[in-house]
């Protein structure tokens, strides 16, 4: 029977503190986020992945409640850095907290899985996006230790100039990052996933597309991601109703550090995604 990996992926959740001003949200708070994530983890999956923006301000107390909720339900969850998950705490204390890796990878009989931090430490003048030159230069060694491996990396800041807004000021990796450069030396299909940005979105460059998440707190909804021998295909999951959607609203208007998006967020055709993969040759080393 052949092997199907499922990977369940949230958007910017943007867990807040109680600051005095917004005190009043609490049971708001408590009702969604709990209520959210347990819908969350229920959506069958191999893997659960958060792009970051996970809290919105990186406080001690926003990552340990925000985490205590999610251990709770004991299923395996990465998480990538945003911006606002490194505003409050620096970036080493933050890890020390969530105990997620600064950038990694993962190889699967189906795919390589990479994680990648984008976001610039306590930097709140500039929220866009880089990469340093250590991570550029594991980034390259990752891309040709894949092989034809379809390679899906999670990030927080798309690629600059690929999805919804991306080529707009502080909304992508900066451009003068060569992340582009090193990308298109992948053998094989790529697929790339971010946040950041608040809008739904798919995007195509070469072997590469490119999947940007909305805010959890503006929709309430899953991507899925199954790679098969086949196929690599994406979909989307409501996971809201009228309860919920009321907790994400008094929330998003009180919060500071955030806006409820008013545009739309996207349409079908920017959750839902099919890549054709071609049929794999396979190794001596990969029969034994």
């Amino acid at each position: 029977m052949e092997r199907i990996m499922k990977i369940a992926v949230i958007g910017d959740l943007h867990y807040p503190a109680l600051e005095e001003e917004y005190g009043f949200i609490e049971e708001n708070r408590k009702a969604f986020y709990e209520t959210f994530l347990e819908r969350f983890f229920s959506v069958p999956a191999d893997l659960y992945v958060s792009i970051g923006d996970l809290t919105n301000f990186g406080w001690k107390e926003e990552l340990e409640e925000v985490y205590a909720l999610i251990n709770q339900h004991q299923k395996p969850f990465l998480h990538v850095l945003g911006n606002h998950d490194v505003y409050g705490q620096t970036r080493e204390e933050v890890l020390n907290i969530t105990g997620q890796q600064r950038f990694h990878s993962i190889t699967t009989e189906s795919a390589v899985l990479a994680f990648i931090n984008t976001a610039k430490e306590q930097d709140f003048e500039d929220w866009g996006g880089t990469l340093d030159p250590q991570q550029l230069d594991w980034l390259e060694g990752a891309i040709e230790q894949s092989g034809d491996l379809p390679l899906i990396m999670f990030a927080h800041h798309p690629v600059y100039d690929t999805t919804a807004n991306s080529e707009k000021e502080k909304l992508s990796i900066h451009p003068d990052v060569p992340v582009w450069e090193i990308l298109s030396k992948k053998e094989g299909a790529g697929l790339y996933v971010n946040g950041h940005n608040h809008t739904n979105s798919i995007a195509a460059r070469d072997q590469w597309n490119f999947l940007q998440l909305a805010a959890v707190l503006d929709e309430q909804a899953v991507r899925t991601i199954e790679v098969s021998e086949s196929h690599i295909s994406v979909d989307s999951i409501e996971l809201d109703d009228p309860e919920l959607r009321k907790h994400a609203q008094v929330i998003g208007n009180a919060i500071n550090h955030f806006q409820l998006k008013s545009q739309p967020l996207g349409t079908d055709g920017d959750t839902k995604l099919l890549i054709p993969l071609p049929k794999r040759a396979v190794s001596s080393a990969e029969n034994v």
